[in-house]
């Protein structure tokens, strides 16, 4: 409680009082933008000049998004194509194409995209066994494939004729690597450019306007003009693929046609397709040179100025105060380290605030999860001190049992007081299980299935006839209200399956103990022991203590016993129940 209060006294109290109203920062950036905007009286004179320059501005600036806008049937679909094909390589990188799955996978997605025409995987080959029609075809005849696979990097291109359709397509083309990086092939998905060319004949905006799609290699993919008619409004000195890898670019020069237009570009998938739009250019009536020039230099020299003061200002008063709080806040989230700077004394007093909020937050959640930790800690040395107590308990009642079999006057009496020693062992060794784990909520039942049978095999062994124990588990999670009872009814089935186990046609006894998920339904847990049984005679199970106890856990498991004879020579009796829940409420309920 002491260094608690300690640590609560370091956060400071002058940061709760209210902010001075010099220190606020509206005041500071409101002030800074005055001065940054005197020069717009200067420029009053020229207003009417401005508004024709400022409407030519926000025309070209509009192109982009009207770009955008007209391209956005032909966007959504590569995107989509995409999404798709890197989808199904991650998937092939998994399954392989040679999978079964692999057919009905690419009808099943083709069949979600009404755009898809061909999708499927094509080797280093260039063959495809495995696409949505689920036929074989050769591609190898198709230049652009044989570029692509030199490449192995994602691609869009078209194709006049595909491959698998005959009509012109769009190609997108995502390599499939597998987890060691070595290049295994592609995943094509081809869309009939009819089906995504945006109709823009009733779009009154898109009036003058032609827009068309390409590739990385400059290859035109789409076009709302007609074919072979788009190639005089492309520009006439820049070459497509140096548009390539520049992000939306805005541009004029004169098209192939001679006439001048205004380009527009816009991204669709960085570094592979982009969106061209060619626009009739709209200019603002210009009296002279003299006065176009003047009306252009003021603007400039305004926004110079206007932009050098707010960076200046917003750098120091917001973005490095900023960027000092969100390192504190990395630091805390990766490490939870606190610490303070003094850079933020400086900083405007809403900044300021935030800061030793969050210190004073962050002091406090170090606090809770330390006492949190600790009380987790606590439970569970608690809980594994009462299981390991159990097991003492229970070993000692043995222990006495023990001493009083070795006293009795009947062996009746000595075989019933052996039976009740025996599964107290099994209990104890349940508990000792359960302390042992390192989850108190969660016991790797597997385990301690493993550990309890191996020691009731062991006691087993050394009969007339040789004994085979076969175990096969599988890793199987439970909480304890699980654990409990069935690792007690697993030792009650095994003792049973000892005592009446039989020579097989081997001449030996073998008993099979099963533990796996069922694939019943989710959840379901199979649970099985079986032993040989010697001509057709099925082994009685034990009609006292023993097949009531199994029951009892039965019940506790909320399942059934089944039994069953398999290949006339052995006796197996399974139990299925679904795996519960951790629940901190529930408590092993008594047999």
């Amino acid at each position: 409680m002491d260094s608690i209060r300690s640590e609560r006294a370091v956060v400071p109290e002058h940061g709760w009082q209210s902010p001075r109203k010099y220190n606020a920062l509206l005041p500071r950036v409101a002030l800074m933008l005055t001065l940054a905007l005197l020069p717009l009286g200067i420029i009053a004179v020229v207003q009417t000049q401005n508004a024709y320059n400022n409407v030519r501005d926000t025309y070209r600036a509009s192109l982009s998004a009207q770009t955008a806008r007209l391209v956005s049937s032909e966007r959504e679909a590569i995107q989509g194509a995409q999404g798709i094909t890197q989808g199904l390589a991650d998937s092939l990188a998994v399954l392989g194409p040679s999978d079964a799955i692999c057919s009905d996978l690419m009808r099943y997605s083709s069949q979600r995209n009404e755009r898809v025409v061909f999708l499927g995987y094509v080797d280093t080959a260039m063959k495809s066994d495995c696409n949505n029609f689920g036929e074989s075809y050769d591609f190898s005849k198709l230049p652009t494939l044989a570029r692509a696979m030199e490449r192995a990097v994602l691609s869009v291109s078209f194709n006049q004729s595909g491959g698998a359709s005959g009509q012109p397509v769009i190609i997108v083309q995502q390599p499939v690597f597998s987890a060691q990086g070595i290049f295994k092939g592609f995943v094509n998905l081809s869309m009939l450019t009819s089906e995504i060319v945006q109709d823009q004949s009733s779009d009154s905006l898109a009036r003058g306007a032609v827009t068309m799609t390409f590739n990385d290699d400059g290859e035109v993919l789409t076009s709302n003009g007609a074919p072979g008619d788009y190639e005089k409004y492309l520009p006439e000195q820049t070459q497509l693929v140096d548009l390539v890898g520049k992000g939306s670019q805005l541009f004029s020069e004169n098209a192939r046609n001679g006439k001048p237009r205004d380009f527009a570009v816009v991204p669709i998938l960085e570094g592979k397709a982009y969106a061209l739009g060619s626009w009739q250019p709209v200019r603002p009536l210009m009296r002279d040179r003299a006065f176009s020039a003047f009306t252009l230099l003021f603007p400039l020299l305004m926004w110079l100025i206007s932009l050098l003061v707010a960076l200046v200002a917003i750098r120091l008063q917001v973005i490095r105060p900023i960027r000092i709080l969100g390192r504190q806040m990395r630091d805390f989230a990766e490490g939870r380290r606190v610490f303070r700077s003094e850079a933020l004394d400086s900083a405007p007093s809403e900044l300021r605030e935030i800061g030793e909020t969050f210190s004073t937050m962050a002091q406090k959640v170090i606090r809770d999860e330390a006492d949190l930790e600790n009380t987790v800690h606590e439970r569970d040395v608690l809980i594994k001190e009462v299981h390991h107590r159990v097991k003492n308990n229970l070993q000692l009642m043995s222990s006495i049992l023990n001493m009083q079999a070795r006293n009795a006057p009947s062996t009746d009496t000595r075989n019933a007081l052996r039976k009740v020693q025996d599964r107290l062992t099994s209990l104890a060794a349940v508990h000792r299980g359960l302390y042992e784990t390192p989850q108190v909520s969660q016991v790797r039942v597997d385990v301690l299935l493993g550990d309890l049978l191996g020691q009731l095999a062991t006691l087993g062994e050394g009969g007339a006839v040789p004994l085979d124990v076969d175990f096969q588990l599988e890793p199987v999670t439970l909480v304890p209200d699980q654990a409990g009872p069935l690792a007690m009814m697993a030792a009650e089935s095994f003792t049973n399956a000892l005592k009446y186990a039989t020579a097989g046609k081997d001449g030996r006894c073998h008993i099979r103990v099963r533990l796996h998920p069922d694939p019943s339904g989710p959840d379901m847990v199979m649970f099985e022991v079986g032993n040989t049984v010697k001509d057709k005679v099925s082994a009685d199970t034990e009609q006292g203590l023993g097949l009531k106890l199994i029951q009892a856990f039965c019940a506790q498991l909320d399942c059934r016993i089944t039994t069953s004879e398999e290949d006339s020579d052995w006796y197996v009796m399974q139990v299925c129940f679904k795996a519960q829940e951790f629940a901190p409420e529930q408590h092993m309920p008594r047999v």
